[in-house]
């Protein structure tokens, strides 16, 4: 009788192992969730710290493969547009009808002062190409269960060098990211809500970004319009025509 226990047992962990999940299965299925070829959308951000608050409005057309233009439509920096070409951003100022270009680690800076960096707003999510990652264990956010995965940068040209993420168990979406220096310091915590699909791709229209190294400060991007697999102009991510 015992041994016939003890083979039940094993069998029911060998079967439970089998349907387990990953940390690579879970950032796969998210990935899938939100992945598109293309992407055109118009959004907010609300920017506060101990000054007060300051907002702005933005344009983004984005391809898959991560490059993408940011064109600012109203704040104190309307005319500003942004572009992103692998790892090099170019930034053209109206004012000065100049355009600089920043290298890799320009991508650290903060958006037109906001908590998002330009790492923030056109970052590659490719999390299994670029981290190392392990499934840490699971917790319960806004009444959310969600996986919790830690990641670390294989390189250490990553903005931030270590990243927890917390993905929900129902829909394989983030609900939360803590972002980290490599001592383990707390930098920004991200949160992400308001999903909405558009043509098979879910999204966040709701992110709220608080700094964790200037207490006081916090931004939130509302996304008021958005489309997945629209047709985007080539002459779009031109650098030479971000000045037009």
């Amino acid at each position: 009788m015992k041994k016939i226990l003890i083979f039940a047992l094993l069998l029911i962990c060998f079967i439970t192992s089998l349907f387990a999940l990953d940390s690579k299965d879970i950032l796969d299925r998210m990935e899938k969730e939100m992945d598109f070829s293309s992407a055109s959308f118009s959004a907010t951000i609300v920017n506060t710290d101990k000054l007060g608050s300051t907002k702005l409005t933005f344009d983004t057309y984005q391809k898959g493969n991560g490059d993408t233009l940011l064109i600012v439509t109203s704040g104190a920096d309307k005319g500003q547009k942004i572009l992103r070409l692998g790892e090099e951003i170019y930034i053209f100022y109206p004012n000065s009808d100049e355009i600089i270009r920043l290298s890799s680690s320009g991508l650290k800076e903060s958006f037109l002062g906001s908590d998002f960096s330009y790492e923030d707003l056109t970052g590659d999510d490719e999390y299994d190409e670029r981290y190392s990652h392990y499934l840490s264990g699971e917790e319960t956010l806004n009444d959310i269960d969600c996986f919790v995965i830690s990641m670390d940068a294989k390189k250490r040209s990553e903005t931030y060098q270590k990243e927890t993420m917390y993905i929900a168990k129902a829909s394989f979406l983030p609900v939360k990211m803590s972002l980290y220096s490599k001592s383990g310091r707390l930098l920004k915590e991200i949160y992400y809500s308001d999903y909405i699909t558009d043509n098979g791709t879910k999204y966040p229209t709701h992110i709220e970004i608080k700094n964790a190294v200037k207490k006081s400060s916090y931004s939130v991007m509302d996304i008021t319009s958005i489309s997945f697999g629209v047709e985007l102009n080539e002459d779009l991510f031109d650098k030479e025509n971000i000045s037009w």
